[in-house]
């Protein structure tokens, strides 16, 4: 829908298509937000999270590769992902120190380009994700127990990149919201909302859809169970209690990285233990 949208704005725009193709690019954007903090299977494989979703965003590397694509000096095959993605789009349709997108045709066809290319990323890796998921039923010994380190270390993983690389050190210069995801689009509380909605789905599950909680408490963990259920809890509604812009109230801010330090470590610390998981590095270890 997105590519569809940016490419009627840049094909024959009219009154209302940036308005048409900013929505879509908010219900695409906090879509991509909900899968981000799970990168399962050939999601984790092909890094196509990083290749769609690179963030924080790069103004410049995107203005000078749109130039050098327009002046034919740069194959698309040779774009980085600093230049591409979803969040070059959100630059492209919504920066205010930028011509609009409907008035500036040389960035409208890098951004339908970037939208058409996204949308072939994600065509290109469902066949993968069929095979895959398809593969979990024959899964047993062994390759369960890889399954299982795998998944608890992508949940401290997501629970990790939210705190640290979304929260805290936005935290750090709580009243320049350009430190904030999504700020040109004031869609930041919108998108740390759905990455833990996401992420909590991949821990507590659902009706037909188990998470890790309920593998726990099949295995008679269950004063774990509930006690990490808490901390889900107490984190979620400290990120509820945020505004809509988040740097504009510095407790709350404090409170929402204070709960998510508290779930991490429950994760990394009792509920790896307990269930003889071995806990690795993430990407944002050293940062």
């Amino acid at each position: 829908m997105l590519a569809d949208r940016v490419g009627d704005l840049c094909s024959h725009p009219a009154k209302d298509d940036l308005d048409a193709a900013r929505t879509a690019w908010r219900q695409t954007a906090v879509e991509l937000r909900r899968l981000s903090p799970l990168p399962f299977g050939p999601a984790l494989e092909t890094r196509i999270l990083r290749r769609l979703d690179f963030w924080p965003t790069r103004p410049a590397q995107i203005e000078s590769s749109l130039q050098a694509r327009l002046a034919g000096t740069l194959p698309d095959a040779r774009i980085g992902v600093t230049a591409r993605g979803l969040p070059a789009i959100e630059y492209l349709l919504f920066d205010p120190g930028r011509r609009r997108l409907d008035a500036d045709p040389a960035a409208c066809t890098y951004a339908a380009w970037l939208a058409a290319d996204a949308a072939y990323e994600l065509a290109a890796i469902q066949p993968a994700w069929t095979t895959w998921i398809e593969g979990l039923n024959e899964t047993e010994g062994e390759a369960n127990t890889v399954l299982l380190a795998d998944g608890v270390n992508i949940l401290i993983g997501g629970i990790d990149t939210l705190r640290l690389k979304y929260l805290e050190k936005a935290a750090r210069s709580p009243g320049d919201m350009k430190h904030f995801d999504a700020w040109r689009s004031g869609a930041e509380r919108a998108h740390l909302l759905a990455f833990f909605e996401g992420w909590r789905l991949g821990l507590q599950g659902r009706e037909g859809l188990p998470g890790l909680t309920a593998l726990m408490r099949g295995r008679g963990l269950l004063v774990l169970a509930d006690h990490l259920d808490n901390h889900v809890e107490r984190a979620a509604i400290a990120l509820q209690a945020l505004p809509e812009r988040p740097g504009t109230d510095a407790t709350a801010l404090a409170h929402a990285i204070s709960a998510l330090a508290a779930l991490q470590g429950v994760l990394a610390y009792d509920v790896s233990e307990r269930l003889k998981v071995t806990v690795g590095f993430g990407d944002n270890d050293g940062d």
